[in-house]
């Protein structure tokens, strides 16, 4: 078997399965809700503000600012789709990344569905393709969404670029005609250094894929998130996924670049 970057299952497949957050306060312990709102929030204050002013956005594709900004507002139903990143492994207990951070932040309604070691192609220890992205965006069907995240995958660097778009094209659409009133939104590789430059094919495939889709885009690697400065910080010890902080960050991160596609074009805001 192909060696995985997300390591696979930690405790076998049966170990997570595919469950509806009714609201966000049970995902998460109470008191872990608020460290993680004050850890996101402090993330916040350090990044770039929004503001009035003209933003750098994710290319919008079809969709408009106010229909964003209703997606990722608060109390929002939101599933999230990823792979260990999703899961939080690296984390001080293995199970608080990203998603979880920015979901207690943003108080949404969420259902987080994070399968470590798979991806757009990548099935993990699984071998079964019951396990890939798209597979799980379809048994997703029952829930109602208003906003739905793709994160990744690292986990496809098995695959050529030109399969990798054609199936990144294929679940995004897929997405997009099971929920047409949900506003689709795909994640780029976030990986720290070293590991991020190693990604970029990867990205640059997710990304093809996404514009083919008519999905935004959101771009980690171009956008500099993780640099040879900050990751040593943000890493896990096994240099592949990110601690506490780096989930943190990387929450940060992401809501920013909602909040920039909920934010008007520059020529609708900048006279």
């Amino acid at each position: 078997m192909a060696r995985r970057t997300d390591g696979g299952w930690p405790d076998g497949p049966r170990s997570q399965p595919l469950r509806r957050r009714r609201r966000r306060r049970r995902l998460l312990p109470g008191v872990a809700l608020g460290a993680m709102s004050l850890g996101v929030a402090g993330c916040l204050v350090m990044l770039p503000a929004v503001s009035d002013a003209c933003q750098s956005v994710p290319d919008a594709s079809d969709v408009s600012a106010t229909h964003a900004a209703s997606a990722i507002a608060r109390g929002s139903d939101v599933l999230i789709v990823g792979d260990s990143y999703t899961t939080g492994r690296g984390s001080y207990d293995g199970r608080h990344g990203w998603a979880q951070d920015l979901v207690a932040d943003r108080d949404w309604d969420a259902t987080v569905d994070g399968v470590p070691g798979t991806g757009y192609v990548n099935t993990g220890v699984t071998n079964s393709a019951r396990w890939n992205y798209l597979s799980r965006i379809e048994r997703s069907a029952s829930l109602d969404p208003e906003l739905v995240i793709v994160q990744g995958s690292q986990n496809d660097w098995l695959v050529s670029a030109e399969t990798l778009e054609r199936r990144v094209e294929r679940t995004l659409r897929t997405a997009k005609r099971q929920w047409p009133g949900a506003v689709i939104v795909a994640v780029g590789p976030s990986a720290p250094q070293p590991r991020a430059t190693s990604t970029a094919g990867i990205s640059s495939a997710v990304e093809a894929g996404a514009k083919a889709a008519g999905v935004p885009f959101v771009d980690a690697l171009a956008g500099q998130w993780f640099t040879k400065m900050n990751s040593a910080s943000y890493a896990a010890v096994d240099g592949q996924h990110l601690n506490d902080a780096g989930y943190r960050y990387l929450a940060a991160r992401i809501d920013e670049a909602l909040v920039g596609l909920a934010t008007p074009a520059e020529h609708e805001q900048c006279v």
